[in-house]
């Protein structure tokens, strides 16, 4: 991951994924060169979004087993764009959400605040552009081929691209990372 040290980087960084998020049209619109339709007001209404458990086979993520259970979701999602196909092109996701991150073999086990803002920008391709304000849990898998793998908790701003490969990149980010790898392995066992 590449920190930003200035934020004027940083800005031109959020700008140019903002531009390549929103242009160029997506196919239906470039074929008829409309606007989409769609019977629903936007931004649409807020409504649930939820996180999920999840464990990382040992040596995918951090070496050792990596387990996470959700403690409090209060996300909520809504859609702010469509194309003509009222595919959402453009969502935002908010609220509070914390994770327990659990060292399978030791137990040891620290709780991570992962609150904040999330736009989403779904491209005509399959890829996504995230940007982020706030905190985000990200897991890099060994096979991602653009990024050591690793499990960290970044805070502060970021862009996060995430290709037709679905491999995120972190392309732009202003704030404190933590390996949460590091964390869960300095801890004694047990420990929480």
């Amino acid at each position: 991951m590449r920190a930003f040290p200035r934020a004027a980087a940083f800005t031109a960084a959020v700008a140019a994924a903002l531009a390549a998020a929103v242009l160029p049209a997506g196919p239906a619109q470039a074929a008829t060169g409309q606007a989409p339709t769609t019977t629903t007001a936007l931004p649409g209404p807020w409504q649930p979004y939820r996180s999920t458990p999840f464990t990382d086979a040992a040596g995918d993520v951090c070496d050792f087993a990596l387990h996470a259970d959700v403690v409090q979701d209060g996300e909520r999602i809504r859609t702010l764009a469509v194309d003509a196909t009222g595919a959402p092109t453009e969502q935002e996701v908010t609220g509070p959400l914390v994770f327990r991150y659990t060292d399978v073999a030791t137990g040891a086990a620290v709780d991570r605040d992962l609150a904040g803002t999330a736009w989403l920008f779904h491209h005509a391709d399959g890829s996504q552009t995230w940007v982020v304000d706030g905190h985000l849990g990200l897991g890099i898998h060994a096979a991602n081929p653009y990024q050591a793998r690793g499990y960290s908790v970044l805070t502060g701003t970021l862009v996060l691209s995430i290709g037709t490969d679905h491999f995120p990149r972190v392309t732009a980010h202003a704030g404190p990372v933590e390996d949460l790898c590091a964390t869960l392995a300095a801890l004694p066992a047990g420990n929480r």
